[in-house]
């Protein structure tokens, strides 16, 4: 497999040359959690546990009285040159940090694990701060196995994964989950599963839930069918948790490591992006079986070194939130899927509504305008057209054709962004 630039990433170059509403790449517009923000920038400026408790106290009276006193003008001080006057000369957290993170994060991801899901790895010997989830899957896919091994792969998926184990000689085997829409739902066939899982070249599954494009929830009895099939033919799985904080009508996210004869068996791989409304912060991180943990480690120190030091401080933070956050955030999110779904349905589009994550994989053959275009051509004509962008179905298939009717858009903007979106639809399409 020829691997190349991302097709979402190039949706995206698209929509900005075009001036298109950005559906297609999961990214939001609206600012990353504050608390989590302060904690980068008190550790950025500072630079020492001691100067953070001192910037967390520091009143604007104080600041001004170091800049000379607090004169007629000293109200017209741009923040820049106040905020230079309370920055530490002694700096520790702008340089390297242990390459697997700094201990606080650790903690708090292994504190927050068990206050969700009644685990606690150990900080120690099991978890590892990344680059954010991209790498995660990278080192996991390059440290548990070798050239020429296979992995399942659920289509449609995110095309990292086939990607990146191409890019470590593996082989992706792919099963497909198909929708349902008179149940308003997708569903992974087990029968294909278990003829895949038994290729004695397979050694992995990557299990996405929720999942990425469709907004799948894998159930309690889903994910005890998978571990059943990965402790039949001794398979690992590499999970993929990043929305487990976005699901709706009921659904719920279920820890795949927690089920029976899983723990020693399944790599977890997580980030801060979606839950901090914050993916260009790239601090993420892989829970894995103590004895895996060394391989792992290695493979990231020799690929990143580590993740920024500043803002794994701001990750800390943000896992340290209230219980009520985390419980809040789909509830945004689920106001966007509905007004994405409803618009997307008035001019022709039918999708089953999302259970989880922020995408709607919409079929488009009952839209005149782009019922006789392959995905690409029709989302390239609602590109330069339409002025909204979006990402080709197809994009997320290697084999069979049922991504020829898809689209998927993302309905992580502003209900601003999202209306505009729409609009352009109604009037344009």
């Amino acid at each position: 497999m020829e691997v190349k630039e991302t097709v979402i990433r190039l949706m995206t170059r698209l929509a900005i040359e075009h001036g298109a509403v950005n559906f297609s790449q999961g990214f939001t517009d609206e600012a990353p959690v504050y608390d989590m923000v302060w904690g980068g920038i008190s550790a950025m400026l500072g630079g020492t546990e001691e100067g953070i408790r001192r910037l967390e106290s520091l009143t604007l009276r104080e600041v001004l009285k170091e800049h000379g006193g607090v004169g007629d003008n000293s109200l017209d001080l741009p923040l820049k040159a106040l905020l230079a006057g309370v920055q530490n000369p002694r700096d520790q957290f702008n340089q390297y940090s242990f390459p697997f993170g700094i201990p606080e994060l650790r903690h708090a991801i292994a504190d927050y694990t068990q206050a969700f899901y009644g685990h606690r790895p150990d900080p120690d010997e099991q978890i590892t701060v990344v680059l954010g989830a991209s790498e995660g899957m990278a080192v996991a896919f390059r440290s548990l196995l070798e050239p020429g091994d296979g992995v399942v792969v659920m289509q449609p998926y995110h095309e990292l994964y086939p990607s990146q184990a191409a890019i470590f000689g593996l082989v992706p085997k792919f099963v497909t989950l198909r929708e349902d829409r008179d149940a308003g739902t997708w569903r992974l066939d087990r029968g294909e599963v278990r003829r895949v899982a038994a290729d004695p070249s397979v050694r992995a599954i990557v299990v996405n839930t929720p999942h990425n494009p469709t907004g799948k929830v894998l159930d309690d009895d889903e994910l005890s069918f998978i571990a059943e099939v990965c402790r039949t033919h001794d398979l690992f799985a590499i999970t993929d948790e990043i929305y487990e904080h976005i699901t709706f009508d009921g659904h719920r996210h279920a820890y795949l490591a927690g089920f029976d004869g899983m723990a020693e068996r399944t790599l977890v791989v997580n980030s801060i992006s979606k839950t901090g409304r914050s993916t260009g912060w790239r601090i993420g991180w892989v829970i894995t079986p103590p004895e895996r943990t060394r391989r792992l480690r290695a493979v990231h120190d020799n690929l990143v070194v580590q993740a920024p030091t500043p803002l794994q401080k701001g990750a800390v933070s943000l896992l340290r939130q209230d219980r009520a956050f985390f419980d809040g955030i789909a509830e945004s999110y689920r106001r966007k899927r509905d007004l994405l779904l409803g618009g997307l349905r008035e001019v022709g589009f039918a999708a089953s509504p999302p259970e989880g994550a922020y995408y709607l994989f919409a079929d488009y053959r009952a839209v005149p305008a782009l019922a006789s275009m392959s995905p690409f051509d029709a989302a390239m004509h609602l590109i330069r057209e339409i002025g909204v962008a979006t990402v080709p179905g197809d994009n997320f298939y290697a084999i069979g054709n049922e991504g020829d009717r898809y689209l998927r858009f993302a309905f992580c903007r502003s209900i601003e962004t999202i209306e505009a979106g729409l609009e352009r639809l109604r009037t344009r399409l």
